[in-house]
C-alpha cells in the first residue's frame, strides 16, 4: 500500500465499499471505509450521504489526520471521527471499515455475549469482540469509545450501530468484518433451531 498513487487507494476504498454492499453488509448510504495513504496519513474515505455501491473516485475524500480536509465532493464521512481515533489509538492499523452487518446487529439487539464465540474460526480469527455501548452515530463520545476498545481488539461491535474493523490492509478489514457477520449468521441461525454448542 506504501507509495500507491492516490487514484488508486481511491479504487481500493470503493472495491471495498462496493463488496460491502454487495454482500448485505451495507445498505444504500450506511457505512464507511477507509485507508491510510502513508503511515502518517493522508486518509482516503468514503463519503457521507452517498449510495456506498456506486461511488466514483471524485466521491471519495482525502483528509489529513488532524482532520483538515484536502479533497472533498460530497465530503467526507461523518464516522471521519471514530476512523481518526483508531488510527491514532492503533499504531498497526492502516484501513478502516465500518458496517451495518444484520445478523451482527440483530444478535446484538436480542443480548448476544460477544465476548467468546460458539465456533473456533471466530475465537481463531476474530478474538474477544468488545462491544460499546450506545452513543449517537457520528458523535465524539461514539468515537472516543470505540479508539479506546480498538486499542485491545481488531473488531470492535457498537450497539445498535454496527461493528468496525481495522488491519494493516482494506483487505484484512474487509475479511474481519465478513468473518464477523458470516459467524454472527451460523449463531443466528442455530438460535433459529433451537440448539446451540457450548460457547468457547
Amino acid at each position: 500500500m506504501k507509495g500507491e498513487p492516490m487514484h488508486a487507494l481511491k479504487r481500493q476504498v470503493i472495491q471495498v465499499a462496493r463488496r460491502l454492499y454487495q454482500k448485505g453488509l451495507i445498505a444504500g448510504t450506511d457505512g464507511n471505509v477507509s485507508v491510510l495513504a502513508a503511515s502518517r496519513g493522508p486518509v482516503v474515505i468514503t463519503p457521507g450521504g452517498l449510495h456506498k455501491g456506486f461511488l466514483g473516485e471524485r466521491d471519495v475524500a482525502v483528509v489529513e489526520l488532524d482532520g483538515t480536509i484536502i479533497e472533498e465532493a460530497a465530503g467526507p464521512s461523518s464516522e471521519l471521527p471514530m476512523h481518526l481515533e483508531i488510527y491514532g489509538a492503533c499504531p498497526e492499523a492502516r484501513a478502516v471499515v465500518h458496517a451495518h452487518p444484520p445478523w451482527t446487529l440483530a444478535l446484538g439487539l436480542a443480548g448476544h455475549d460477544f465476548s467468546r464465540h460458539l465456533l473456533a474460526e471466530g475465537q481463531m480469527v476474530l478474538g474477544e469482540v468488545p462491544v460499546v455501548g450506545f452513543h449517537p452515530p457520528g458523535s465524539a463520545a461514539l468515537a472516543r469509545a470505540v479508539g479506546q476498545a480498538a486499542k485491545a481488539a481488531k473488531v470492535v461491535v457498537m450497539e445498535r450501530h454496527g461493528a468496525v474493523a481495522w488491519d494493516g490492509d482494506l483487505e484484512g478489514a474487509f475479511c474481519l468484518m465478513e468473518c464477523l457477520e458470516h459467524n454472527a449468521r451460523i449463531t443466528g441461525l442455530a438460535r433459529l433451531l433451537g440448539a446451540l454448542p457450548r460457547q468457547t
